[in-house]
């Protein structure tokens, strides 16, 4: 049995932004908000007209005349609460968090509860802790993307709730023969963890891990418990460090494990770091480990390797496609022919091609232009460090590495500008590598929770 919309009786949501109650899976105003407009007295057409033209100049990043018109709305209707809400942005986007917080407080009195102006709340608090010892003005909120093409008209910035969040996953806490050989017996990443020292007052090392010990990953109940960690704190999957030189595989077993336990039930996709293994952790003369060769032969036999990996029920796709990520595209004499290929085999063996990021760590740029489909951020790489030295802090002598202050780097990361394509960002709670390369390593200092909110 179907039914006209036009004759349903429909109480109207919180938020004209909010699903229609009838079901049609539009927003509120987009559906039956369409009829309350139609027969809404003038003063209330008037009110739709002022948030609609407030809302057209906000997208437009004319926050001034934004913020003049929400103002208008407010006289006629001084508890609308989209309309308060999106002053409190706009306020928010000027940095000034007080008033900010003010509006929402008033949208959220005014009956909007929303994920959205939750989310904002919490971006006003931490803008007013962090600006304070941010040397750089962050606009924690910025209205849409500078290219157009990204504006979206019914949506100011995209819902936490839309937003995927990976961690990636290194897989070196457990044994191989291979790290025995070249570290000495019983090498895990937790040999380089313990023997990390403090390299200026206030520095925080060694380490010393909390609710899961030092762990082996090669244990069920420490990956079941680490994805019951992931899960509880907003994680949305694991992106596994994977290991490949022409057909050798390294530090494979946790991943193994995973897929032919089914445990954790998590979801997760592979990050090729395609690099050559290298002895310089312990001063070494940059010694080759484990080569990486690139061939079209070995090309194929890459991709075919993780086609059971892809058919996991688990693993993580986008736009229907299996999320593949690699660390060093320029390390690829070919990029695109080598991702050609990759397509190629899985559209041959019954799968969808899969999306290919490439990591921002020694290029910038079009990720076209290799034939990937996106790019993703990588700090610490890329960051250069006459902006964002930390000038304050007195190193011991022998460190000849790169301290950088940790509020530039979020001043400067959270206000670059939007590229025309397709680009995923990323945020370091902490970067700290002097536990591998001591005194050679580089270190985020002033880094804080409040900041890594603020970013």
């Amino acid at each position: 049995m179907t039914t006209n919309v036009s004759q349903q009786k429909i109480s109207p949501p919180s938020s004209r932004n909010d699903p229609c109650p009838c079901g049609s899976g539009k927003r509120y105003k987009s559906c039956h908000g369409l009829l309350v407009d139609a027969n809404a007295p003038s003063e209330q057409q008037s009110l739709r007209q002022l948030m609609q033209a407030a809302l057209d100049a906000q997208v437009a990043g004319s926050l001034i005349e934004s913020q003049k018109l929400y103002d208008q709305a407010l006289l006629i209707d001084p508890s609308q609460p989209d309309a308060l809400h999106m002053r409190g942005v706009v306020a928010l986007s000027h940095g000034r968090h007080e008033e900010a917080l003010g509006f929402i407080d008033r949208a959220i009195a005014s009956g909007l509860d929303t994920a959205a102006v939750h989310h904002n709340r919490d971006l006003a608090i931490a803008s007013r802790i962090a600006l304070e010892t941010l040397p750089a003005k962050i606009h924690l909120l910025e209205v849409e993307s500078q290219n157009p093409a990204h504006r979206h008209k019914d949506a100011m910035f995209i819902p936490p709730e839309d937003v995927g969040l990976l961690c990636y996953y290194l897989p070196q806490f457990h044994r191989v023969a291979e790290n025995d050989e070249w570290w000495g017996l019983g090498f895990t990443e937790w040999t380089n963890v313990r023997k990390a020292k403090p390299l200026y007052r206030g520095h925080d090392q060694p380490r010393i891990p909390t609710t899961l010990g030092y762990y082996d990953l090669l244990n069920r109940d420490t990956r079941v418990r680490q994805a019951e960690l992931a899960r509880a704190h907003g994680i949305t999957g694991f992106c596994y460090y994977h290991y490949w030189f022409h057909g050798r595989r390294m530090l494979e077993r946790p991943l193994e494990a995973m897929l032919a336990s089914g445990d954790p039930d998590f979801p997760f996709c592979v990050f090729w770091a395609n690099e050559s293994w290298r002895r310089t952790w312990d001063g070494g003369k940059n010694e080759v480990l484990l080569e990486q060769r690139h061939d079209a032969q070995d090309d194929v036999a890459f991709i075919t390797h993780l086609l059971s990996v892809f058919n996991d029920k688990r693993y993580i796709r986008v736009r229907g496609q299996p999320l593949l990520m690699v660390y060093r595209v320029d390390n690829l004499p070919n990029a695109a022919a080598t991702f050609d290929l990759w397509r190629e085999t899985c559209i041959l063996n019954g799968e969808m091609p899969p999306f290919i990021v490439v990591a921002e760590t020694i290029e910038r740029g079009s990720p076209l232009r290799f034939g990937a489909d996106a790019s993703v951020a990588f700090p610490p790489h890329r960051l250069t460090a006459e902006w964002v030295r930390e000038q304050g802090v007195e190193t011991a002598p022998n460190f000849s590495g790169k301290l950088l202050d940790y509020r530039k780097i979020a001043a400067m990361l959270a206000t670059e500008r939007e590229e025309d394509y397709l680009r995923y960002q990323c945020a370091v709670p902490r970067w700290d590598n002097t536990a591998r390369r001591q005194f050679d390593g580089t270190i985020f200092a002033n880094a804080s929770p409040h900041l890594f909110t603020a970013w």
